[in-house]
């Protein structure tokens, strides 16, 4: 049990003492005690700073030193008297450990406690020299910024030196002006340049050549409806047991496509053709002639347009009162929009799809009396029919026909009656507001687009001729006149030429009017042509009659 003042006893610190003499000699020593009276021997431990009291395990203590007596002097030390202070002490400069002061190892690390008798390493970064002026110490910055003065000197020097340097400073090259913007988007297939919007002709189209060769007539079935090019070498003729393919050349029958019976009419969509049945439409693949799909609508077609950059196609009902909206990427009908119970016929719309018209017009058939009346509905096809703002503009005279521009911001209706074309122009509002009409030729019965230089042309029955006008400035350009009545018209997909239908006392002739100089150049033919279709290149051209049964074929 300890007692106060730090002295121990028994037998346990002993041993402890007794141990750590034995690894370290010289940590205990006796000291004598003659006090009050008597002497009395402590046995002292150096390392703990304990007196150990004589007890029954003294004698052990005891032998414990006299054990250590014959260890080396330099090893152990020992204390006798009371005054004499307690040997030396040092720690280890390694390990910092306390010990006898003249260990030359460290009894804990083992490493050499004299500092000189170690190996010295030299530094990585060597030490700076004793006695070692300022300019040793500080000769690299000064040279670093010595050779930047240099530089820099250098360079003033040379601006200094330069040729014409205290000559008058010239006049700065004028800014070139910036180029001019076109005011107005361009249409589709236009580029802006120098201001003003210019069409670009597509590369792989063209027109006829000024002296095309005729080729024909070839007599064709009597149940005969309408023809179509395919291509330079073959047309398609509907009839009632199906499409029948003929050679371009020779007009003998290739093939015969049964699967598509009862056609009326035939407009080429792309790389398919559109064939119209009383209430169904086929799709035909023209390069195979294979039937690809059929669109059921129920109802008899009237009028088919292709629009928004050809991606839908527009099909009047007119006993349906309505136009189906149909998409070509796989050829189904995707809206129905409705319009009150009109009948409705032809149908424009722009290269967005998302403005056309429609109207009530019709062409009377031989003999027959003129219809009077007439509506216009303008609406969007890129909406559902029940979210259509239901437009309806009166159009007395028998709107016969509609264009709309590409861009979609007036559209045009002809009035066969009336001898006029009306513009309509579309408000922020979503109605529409007729502008101040337009005096045609007599009986205009047909409008077409000619995309070069944003122009129309109004084709006259009873006028015998075709009028061209200037869209932007709604002013006629140029008239044509011909020897007979202009019964149909087809542009170029170069928009460089006019493709003209003749008839007249039982005669007729194809009428080539270059759009350019307005010159028009005649050719005869055998019979009267009532149709006229182009071939998708414009290459070639296919008259039919539908009195005589008759097919001719220019190229």
């Amino acid at each position: 049990m300890a007692a106060a003042g730090g002295i121990r006893g028994g037998r346990a610190a002993v041993s402890g003492a007794r141990a750590r003499e034995a690894r370290h000699p010289g940590t205990l020593g006796v000291r004598d005690d003659r006090s009050h009276g008597s002497e009395r021997r402590w046995v002292v431990d150096h390392e703990t700073r304990t007196e150990i009291e004589p007890g029954p395990s003294a004698a052990d203590a005891l032998e414990a030193r006299d054990a250590t007596e014959a260890s080396p002097p330099s090893t152990r030390w020992q204390t006798t008297s009371s005054s004499r202070p307690p040997a030396a002490e040092a720690f280890c400069p390694i390990c910092r450990e306390p010990i006898a002061a003249g260990v030359v190892l460290c009894p804990e690390c083992g490493e050499p406690t004299d500092v000189a008798a170690r190996p010295v390493r030299a530094p990585s970064i060597p030490e700076d020299p004793p006695g070692a002026s300022w300019l040793a110490l500080h000769w690299r910055p000064l040279v670093t910024i010595g050779a930047i003065l240099a530089l820099i000197s250098t360079g003033g020097a040379l601006r200094y030196l330069a040729p014409h340097r205290f000559s008058a400073p010239r006049a700065a090259s004028p800014t070139p002006p910036p180029a001019p913007v076109c005011g107005a988007p361009c249409w589709s297939g236009e580029a802006c340049q120098v201001g003003r919007c210019v069409w670009q002709r597509p590369n792989d189209v063209g027109h006829l050549v000024d002296a095309p060769s005729v080729v024909g007539p070839f007599s064709l079935p009597k149940d005969t409806f309408d023809a179509l090019p395919l291509d330079r070498d073959r047309f398609v003729v509907a009839l009632f047991s199906g499409l029948e393919v003929r050679s371009a050349r020779t007009g003998e029958a290739l093939s015969l496509v049964t699967e598509a019976p009862n056609v009326r009419r035939l407009y080429r969509v792309g790389d398919v053709v559109y064939a119209t049945s009383p209430s169904r439409i086929y799709v035909i693949d023209a390069a195979t002639t294979r039937l690809l799909k059929t669109i059921e609508l129920g109802e008899a077609v009237g009028d088919v347009v292709v629009g928004a950059a050809g991606r839908r196609v527009l099909a009047s009902l007119p006993s349906a009162h309505a136009v189906a909206i149909l998409a070509t990427e796989y050829h189904a009908e995707i809206e129905r929009i409705q319009f009150g119970d009109d009948a409705v016929g032809p149908v424009a719309v722009d290269d967005s799809g998302t403005r056309a018209i429609t109207t009530t017009g019709q062409l009377p058939q031989p003999g027959q009396r003129e219809p009077s009346g007439g509506v216009a509905y303008p609406f969007d096809p890129s909406r559902l029919g029940s979210e259509q703002d239901r437009v309806r503009t009166s159009m007395v005279g028998n709107p016969a026909s509609a264009l709309m521009s590409p861009d979609g911001s007036v559209g045009f209706v002809a009035l066969r009656a009336e001898n006029t074309l009306v513009p309509l122009t579309w408000l922020p509002s979503g109605a529409v507001r007729q502008e101040a009409r337009i005096t045609t030729c007599r009986e205009p019965e047909q409008v077409e687009l000619v995309r070069s230089d944003r122009r129309a042309i109004v084709r006259c029955n009873e006028g015998r001729a075709i009028q061209v006008f200037d869209l932007a400035k709604r002013e006629l350009l140029r008239a044509v006149t011909f020897p007979g009545r202009a019964v149909d018209l087809a542009v170029s997909p170069d928009g460089a030429q006019a493709v003209v239908a003749l008839s007249g006392d039982g005669a007729g002739s194809v009428a080539l009017v270059d759009l350019k100089t307005y010159a028009a150049k005649v050719h005869p033919l055998s019979g009267e042509p009532t149709r006229l279709r182009l071939a998708p290149d414009g290459g070639s051209a296919l008259a039919l009659g539908d009195r005589g049964k008759l097919a001719w074929v220019l190229q």
